[in-house]
Formats: structure tokens, sequence, C-alpha cells
């Protein structure tokens, strides 16, 4: 490699190594979320969760990208992304989704996961989802856990402790 040191190489494979490490970390916290949202179905696990994620957050300036929503929201984009491939020939899965989390957590958490859902359908529509931010506050990416334990219930793996959008996404990975 042309203009770089052994020490650059090594920092940037510590770096890689690190980020690896952070994704896996997340990735552990969202799945635990999705397996206690199905075990005893309800808003708050993944609530903590993402309040234990983003945590770090505070600490950072306004203007800096917060790397723990940051984080977590790739995470589950990832998800969205392997379960979107893998229900292609299932064009129902929002809405049975959308019915599950209004079965088991309650219309109000539905509503929420409404403005989260479309990426499930269209890679397209995130960039719409990202509009519900603000709105949406720390439930943004609650309801996107919300949708995965959804999917993981509606959907269900033959391994049904599986959550496996995470298991798919981890293996494109």
């Amino acid at each position: 490699m042309a203009g770089t040191t052994p020490n650059t190489r090594r920092s940037a494979g510590t770096d890689d190594a690190e980020l690896q490490n952070a994704y896996r970390m997340v990735s552990d916290v969202l799945a635990g979320a999705v397996r206690e949202t199905l075990a005893a179905p309800g808003p708050d696990p993944a609530r903590f969760a993402v309040r234990r994620l983003t945590a770090v957050d505070r600490d950072m300036p306004p203007d800096a990208t917060p790397p723990g929503w940051s984080l977590a929201f790739l995470v589950l984009a990832d998800w969205y992304d392997a379960a979107r491939t893998a229900l292609a020939d299932h064009d129902d899965r929002s809405e049975r989704a959308l019915a599950w989390i209004g079965s088991n957590l309650g219309p109000r958490y539905a509503a929420r996961a409404r403005y989260t859902v479309a990426p499930l359908v269209d890679p397209a529509d995130a960039r719409e989802t990202s509009h519900y931010v603000d709105a949406l506050g720390v439930d943004f990416l609650a309801s996107m856990v919300w949708t995965v334990a959804a999917v993981v219930a509606e959907f269900p793996a033959e391994d049904t402790a599986e959550v496996w959008p995470r298991t798919r996404a981890d293996a494109a990975r």
C-alpha cells in the first residue's frame, strides 16, 4: 500500500474491528429487545434498549452525529433489508407486521410503527421515513424493533427463538 505505514494499516484494521465489535454489541442488545417483545409483548423492551444504546449520544455536541443512535439505526436498517429480501414474495409483510403490533402492543404503537414500516416494502421509502425521527423521538427506533419482532412472529423461522432478520443480515455482511 503506497503512502501508508504499518501503523496506519494496523490503525485502520483496529478501527474496523472496533466498529464490528460495536455493531455486534448493538445487534445483541436489539435482538434481546426483539426476543423480550415476543415473550411479553409491550413497548418497553424496545424503549429500554434504545435508551441504553443512545445514552452515549448525550455527551456529543449538538452538531455531531450521534453514534449510538446512528449505529442502532444502521443495524435495524440492515435487518429491514434482510427481511424485505427474504419476504419479497409476501406483498402483505408490512400490513401483517402492523396488525401484529396492533394486536400485541396496541393500536397506538401500530400507528407509530406505520411511520417506520415503509422501508420493509421499498428501500427508496427510507428517506421519507427519516422525516418522522423528531416527531417519534425515542419511539422511532423502538418502532423499528417492534416491527422486527412482528416480522419474526408473523413469518417464523424453523428455530422460533431465532431473530432471523439479524441472522440473514449478519450472513450478508
